[in-house]
């Protein structure tokens, strides 16, 4: 049995993308999907999405028990190793890494993004927990120097991509601009929205007063919130239900732009062949862009958007050709991922 770990269960698109191309992986190298056993927040759903066996990430028995049958002990993709959103993620993930290393169970860090992390005792509870571990791979080189400042030699081949470029059922999207422009949006809860909502309506507004049909795009939790609230400024503005692994397709199809302030929001973008615009309320979302070429924005330049979304539709077809040949350079070392799995579950075959 493999026992996986990560921000699973919570209707976050990103996350659960991952987790599905996770489980692909361990399927493509010969393991069923019944011996797969996710830890989540919601177990039936997920046994019911992906197929596979699932125990509530918060119930410590469970785990240890889980752990004394499992072959293998598999920290998911994600940003589970920072410190923003709550100083509880760090011990959670890591605990649980712990408590694999004590069974001796081998443990794979799969496609992790790392940081930013201010408490200095979980730097070196992360340099100690990669230290140990059987293999890993980061999906950034932000990430990768994250880990050399602690001390943590990181191999060139396990700097990879993040496993969602992996997801090969991208949307078929318009290769040149039609009219009118359809762009999505995609706004996160931040710590500063109730002061920002206005000028994010001044954005939305501007672009429409463009000829461009502007549409929000909830990927993730309390983005719908976000989009209501905006619709009391903007009553035109179009909310769109939840996105999902079952309805992006159609979400994103014949879609020209999306600004998203979510990393995966600009991935599957990506992926679909739609040029994103990076918002960057973290660290993770300037590092996708960089890895796409594409533009990115903080949080203080929002005034600056809808000039950017003009440059962008002006020169369509070269972004959109540019963000083609970087997403085909990135697929390629998202499929590193599965590598390491392979090494780690079968130590005896040679690998290249």
């Amino acid at each position: 049995m493999i026992l996986i770990s990560g921000y699973y269960g919570y209707d976050n698109l990103g996350d659960e993308a991952i987790l599905a191309v996770l489980c692909d992986d361990l399927v493509s190298l010969g393991v069923s999907r019944t011996d797969i056993t996710v830890l989540s927040s919601n177990p039936a759903f997920t046994s019911q999405r992906h197929g596979v066996q699932s125990l509530p990430r918060y119930n410590p028995l469970q785990i240890w028990q889980a752990l004394g049958r499992a072959r293998c002990f598999i920290s998911g993709g994600g940003s589970l190793l920072q410190d923003v959103t709550s100083k509880r993620t760090i011990p959670y993930y890591l605990g649980l890494v712990e408590l694999a290393l004590i069974r001796n169970v081998p443990v794979v860090i799969y496609g992790q993004g790392l940081g930013p992390v201010s408490t200095r005792s979980y730097g070196r509870w992360i340099r100690r927990a990669f230290m140990r571990c059987a293999g890993f791979t980061v999906r950034d080189r932000g990430s990768a120097q994250f880990l050399n400042e602690l001390g943590v030699f990181v191999p060139e081949e396990a700097v990879t991509a993040d496993p969602v470029f992996q997801w090969a059922k991208g949307a078929q999207t318009p290769s040149h601009l039609s009219s009118p422009p359809r762009i999505l949006i995609n706004i996160r809860p931040y710590d500063n929205w109730l002061a920002d909502q206005r000028v994010w309506a001044k954005v939305i507004q501007k672009l429409s007063q463009n000829e461009c049909l502007i549409q929000f795009l909830p990927l993730g939790p309390g983005d719908v919130d976000i989009g209501r609230e905006l619709q009391l400024h903007v009553p035109d503005l179009e909310l769109l239900p939840q996105v999902t692994l079952e309805s992006y397709e159609r979400v994103f199809s014949q879609a020209h732009l999306c600004l998203s302030m979510r990393l995966h929001g600009v991935i599957f973008s990506a992926v679909c062949g739609v040029v994103p615009l990076g918002i960057n309320y973290d660290p993770k979302v300037t590092a996708i862009s960089e890895q796409l070429g594409v533009i990115s924005r903080s949080l203080q330049d929002l005034d600056r958007l809808s000039l950017d979304v003009k440059a962008l539709l002006a020169d369509y077809d070269d972004h959109h050709k540019t963000l083609q040949a970087n997403v085909r350079r990135l697929q390629q070392l998202a499929g590193e991922n599965r590598v390491v799995l392979e090494q780690v579950l079968f130590p005896e075959v040679k690998h290249k």
